[in-house]
């Protein structure tokens, strides 16, 4: 077993055992914050807020925190919960407003992205905080720097146009390069059809769509791969042949110009990895698009502990403790550590203008600005499965389909999807 797996796996039973082992402290005068979540980062975060607090925490791993609502009875309640997609039509009624917090100056509003903070909000009340998020980024071979020229983010027809230009084929008519190579990342083909505000949000039991924005986005990359890279076929071929690696590796090989990726796993590439590429946001009307995983924490209607809730919130959004938190992991040096603050950029601003360049340096030449993000909608709790299993194949299948051959619809592909999935 990798030392990395065994570590994080370690970490996270080591937490959820002490939860287990304090489900009959409440007899006891002071009572425990419990914790629900599934981001590995907070068993490290627990045992700092515990050296410091008299009030402790207890932290119980969740794989899909919101879809372990509303708890079982012969479980520990939760008094907090930590995840993404807590704020949908399902799980809103398990959460209390938050209001308080800034009413009572435990922590700023004046803190955080604008709207990063908004999209905690339901009926105009605060229910869920932004805890952290993270970007796509496209990144590059330091080799070839000149090629690119904005310094700060990058647009789908500048991706383009720059990655057409780096083209290159042998005497037999084949592509020894391509400069980006659209089918080379599933998630990038489910990006863009987001960038082409397709709106895929949650609908009741089930989600909807613009279908004619999808439409409109499958048929720009279709566009794009059949006039810059000559077919599907001839640019899937190229990705199974020369694209089969890390993405850094598809830059620094020189076989491609742009690789795609999010600046959670940008990085945790290795100094010696940074030092050979370079990055730009991409961008879309000049809005960077925030990742679907944007990290949400909210406290539990049902809390039996509200004071200790409020205390580890107000807590965990001080400036002060996400410097301490990133200064603990950068000497504990961690296998299990995780970019920034649980696995992404801070929702204070503070914190990635100031403090998080500190500790990756690559950052210094493109902080992400305030004012320049599209913050995701709020999906169904099981959107990363149809994300996976419905979405990107019927853009693949579209993508695919040079005959003209009639494919299953989303609609289809859910309705199988579910059939297999609670059947």
């Amino acid at each position: 077993m990798p030392k990395k797996t065994f570590s994080l796996i370690f970490l996270l039973t080591a937490a959820v055992f002490s939860a287990a082992v304090c489900a009959g402290c409440s007899e006891k005068k002071e009572k425990r914050i419990v914790i629900w979540t599934n981001n590995s980062e907070f068993a490290s975060y627990i045992e700092l807020f515990n050296e410091q607090h008299k009030t402790k925490a207890v932290l119980v791993y969740k794989e899909n925190p919101t879809a372990s609502l509303p708890p079982a009875n012969d479980e520990l309640k939760p008094d907090i919960i930590v995840g993404s997609r807590l704020g949908t039509e399902k799980t809103k009624r398990y959460f209390e407003p938050i209001d308080y917090l800034f009413d009572r100056q435990y922590i700023s509003s004046s803190d955080f992205y604008p709207m990063l903070l908004k999209a905690g909000e339901i009926s105009r009340r605060q229910y869920l905080l932004p805890l952290s998020f993270n970007l796509p980024a496209i990144i590059f071979s330091t080799d070839n720097e000149e090629l690119i020229e904005d310094d700060y983010m990058l647009s789908l027809e500048q991706l383009r146009k720059t990655g057409a230009a780096y083209n290159k084929k042998n005497k037999n008519d084949l592509y020894t390069r391509i400069g980006f190579a659209v089918q080379g990342s599933d998630d990038f083909l489910y990006l863009t059809a987001k960038m082409f505000n397709t709106k895929f949000r949650e609908y009741r039991n089930s989600f909807t769509w613009n279908s004619a924005a999808l439409n409109e986005s499958i048929k720009y990359m279709n566009d794009w791969i059949t006039a810059e890279n000559t077919s599907s076929q001839t640019e899937s071929d190229f990705v199974y042949k020369y694209l089969s690696m890390p993405d850094y590796k598809q830059v620094t090989s020189g076989r491609t110009l742009f690789a795609y990726t999010t600046s959670d796993k940008l990085f945790q590439l290795s100094s010696n990895q940074l030092s050979k590429i370079d990055f730009r946001w991409l961008q879309y009307n000049r809005l960077i698009p925030v990742e679907d995983s944007l990290v949400m924490i909210g406290i539990s209607r049902k809390t039996g502990n509200q004071a200790g809730a409020s205390e580890f919130i107000s807590w965990i959004f001080n400036a002060e403790t996400q410097l301490s938190i990133l200064d603990r992991k950068a000497k504990m040096d961690l296998d299990t550590n995780k970019f920034g603050i649980a696995g992404g950029f801070s929702s204070i601003k503070d914190i990635n203008e100031h403090s998080l360049p500190a500790y990756y340096t690559t950052l210094l030449s493109n902080i992400p600005q305030a004012g320049s993000f599209a913050v995701p909608e709020k999906y169904p709790v099981l959107w990363d499965d149809i994300k996976s299993n419905v979405i990107i194949p019927y853009i693949k299948d579209s993508l695919k389909n040079e005959d003209g051959k009639k494919i299953s619809s989303i609609e289809e592909r859910f309705a199988e999807w579910k059939k297999q999935s609670f059947n």
